[in-house]
């Protein structure tokens, strides 16, 4: 015990801080604040919690800078936490995590009472733990929840055909698995608790705290179960008017404010927040055993801690291996879509290779840069956050250098934070997009057109339900032309790039790409490009090196790979098998790329 009555092996978070930790056998984020009255976001499952992730960081930093310190969590079989989604053994398991998160945050030093706020089926085992005595909170608030389980497993199972329909990827479920989203499967058991859930009658239990609910429009379940809260005291029902702006995708994500300003707003009037004067003690480090003979450390790092990784150590390392590094896929979470990076990097441990798997700035649990890009992708500043990432490998005890990897927009930062960073000794560039940024693009025309090929686009413009969107506005169909224009044109300017010798803009970025390439080269930097078969991202492959890829001969480090039955986000389980198999042999100290598609 120190003087201050800190044991060794804890640390005193700052007020404001964010703090990752592992709770009840998961991961877990704290946003520190020295109040009274703490609270427990319980998230959504699934899809939803990949898509709400960053909001829900938002949110937690509203609560703690309003004087609530706020506690997010993953869910069993979800985000980075240990077991696979089909050992989930039904709903008891959520129930016992949101206990002990629950029973954590009441423990923590000045914390008096707590408060529940819940999003989906995370609101719905929010309101269950009070209803039968399990919790008592001082107020509940409930954004979006499941009221009735036959209709909500009737909506995933929708929403999964669809997912499947735009990503090339059907749903294939793992054994054990009911189905599976994206990627993300729900187990047996989990469905067959969830079947039966239907929580219209607690709306009526007298000994309720004051709550509010956020329902979504059209949904008169939910819109009942609200009303028949509102009229309580303290209570109150709204629309909750973001959730489908929240639920676009994880990258077109948007945070829906207003309704997280009604939120807290609301609570402040209800469980008004009182200073504690007291810092939060966590224990230190937080360490979680996983699959594959590892274990897994959540850290905060980069500049003022805002940003949060998880380091994979295996418990017998490779002799000489290189770590790897994973960059978040667009705006998906760290975890990965399909949990792609937590799995993938729990093989390569199996394999004596350690990783860190980060969240960018302003990405999944990790704040923006002060001053920085209102959007991140494709923007140079995230390039300081690699260096971070490589910083921490470094504290690891890894100062050889890392093998780099990512997907679409982490693709393109690997391979240019690989010209910038010499720690950077391998890159692994999944599905990349694009070689360099043109300013002259917009990166919000790109995130939402930017996969699909103008052809297909072309097809789709003949189609009645195209237009049928279009002329409900529901897809901008002047912004689509436009793009489709703007494609067309750039892309005569690219065939005519090689001969411009740089009188163009196109020509002079063409030049800065095969400069960087060189550079790579120069200092032995083995370079593997990895494409599902037929994504748009081989469409840049002949822009830059030929129509026969004749000019690709001059990057000898440099290797074309093409899987096979891979969609854009590596949602089969076979592509996430090669890709393992690729990074465990760019891991491999003295290993170049060998494996050239023609």
């Amino acid at each position: 015990m120190t003087s201050s009555g800190i044991t060794s092996g804890e640390k005193v978070g700052k007020d404001g801080a964010l703090m990752p930790l592992t709770v009840a056998g998961t991961f877990a984020v704290l946003h520190s604040a020295q109040g009274a009255v703490g609270v427990v976001i319980a998230g959504a499952w699934g899809y939803e919690d990949l898509c709400a992730r960053r909001s829900m960081r938002h949110l937690g930093d509203q609560l703690a800078a309003s004087g609530y310190p706020t506690l997010r969590f993953d869910w069993p079989g979800t985000g980075d936490a240990p077991e696979p989604a089909a050992e989930v053994d039904g709903l008891a398991n959520f129930e016992a995590t949101l206990d002990a998160v629950c029973a954590w945050l009441r423990q923590m030093p000045g914390v008096e009472q707590i408060v529940l706020i819940g999003f989906g089926l995370g609101a719905t085992l929010a309101l269950k733990s009070v209803a039968e005595d399990r919790q008592d909170v001082a107020a509940l608030a409930l954004l979006a929840p499941v009221v009735k389980g036959r209709p909500y497993l009737r909506e995933l199972q929708a929403r999964a055909a669809m997912i499947g329909e735009i990503t090339g990827a059907a749903p294939d479920c793992a054994p054990g698995e009911m189905l599976s989203i994206g990627g993300l499967g729900l187990s047996e058991r989990l469905a067959a608790d969830i079947r039966v859930l239907d929580v219209t009658a607690l709306a009526g239990q007298s000994d309720l705290p004051p709550a509010l609910v956020l329902y979504r429009s059209g949904k008169s379940a939910e819109e009942a179960f609200g009303e028949a809260l509102r009229v309580r005291p303290g209570g109150e029902a709204h629309v909750f008017a973001g959730y489908d702006d929240l639920m676009s995708d994880p990258t077109a994500s948007i945070c829906p404010h207003p309704d997280f300003d009604r939120l807290v707003g609301w609570l402040v009037r209800t469980v008004p927040p009182r200073t504690s004067g007291v810092a939060p003690v966590l224990p230190c480090p937080p360490v979680l055993q996983v699959a594959g003979g590892a274990s897994e450390t959540p850290l905060a790092f980069g500049t003022q801690g805002g940003l949060i990784g998880i380091w994979c150590a295996p418990h017998s390392p490779a002799s000489g291996a290189l770590p790897v590094v994973f960059l978040n896929a667009g705006a998906t979470p760290r975890a990965g879509w399909a949990r792609g990076a937590a799995e993938v990097a729990r093989a390569l441990a199996a394999r004596g290779i350690p990783s860190l798997r980060i969240d960018l700035s302003d990405i999944g649990d990790s704040r923006p840069q002060a001053g920085g890009p209102p959007i991140v992708h494709y923007h140079p500043a995230q390039i300081a956050d690699l260096r971070a990432a490589l910083d921490l490998v470094e504290r690891q005890g890894y100062g050889a250098g890392a093998v780099v990897t990512g997907s679409c927009g982490g693709a393109y930062l690997a391979l240019n934070g690989a010209v910038e960073e010499p720690r950077v000794r391998k890159v692994v560039a999944v599905n990349l997009q694009r070689f360099l940024w043109d300013p002259r693009d917009d990166v919000n025309e790109a995130l939402r057109f930017g996969h699909t090929s103008v052809g297909g686009y072309g097809r789709k413009m003949l189609s009645v339900e195209k237009w049928k969107r279009v002329l409900c506005g529901k897809t901008n169909g002047l912004a689509l032309l436009r793009s489709l224009l703007r494609r067309g044109f750039r892309r005569t300017e690219r065939d005519l790039a090689p001969w411009l010798l740089g009188l163009a803009p196109f020509s002079r970025l063409y030049a800065k790409v095969h400069s960087n390439l060189a550079a790579l080269r120069d200092r032995g930097v083995g370079v593997w490009l990895v494409f599902g078969d037929g994504n748009s991202g081989l469409a840049q492959l002949p822009v830059f090196f030929g129509k026969d890829l004749r000019r690709r001969v001059a990057y000898p480090n440099l290797a074309i790979i093409e899987l096979s039955d891979a969609d854009h986000n590596l949602t089969q389980r076979g592509a996430r098998a090669e890709l393992v198999d690729l990074l465990a042999s760019a891991a491999a100290e003295g290993e170049v790329p060998r494996q050239v598609a023609e």
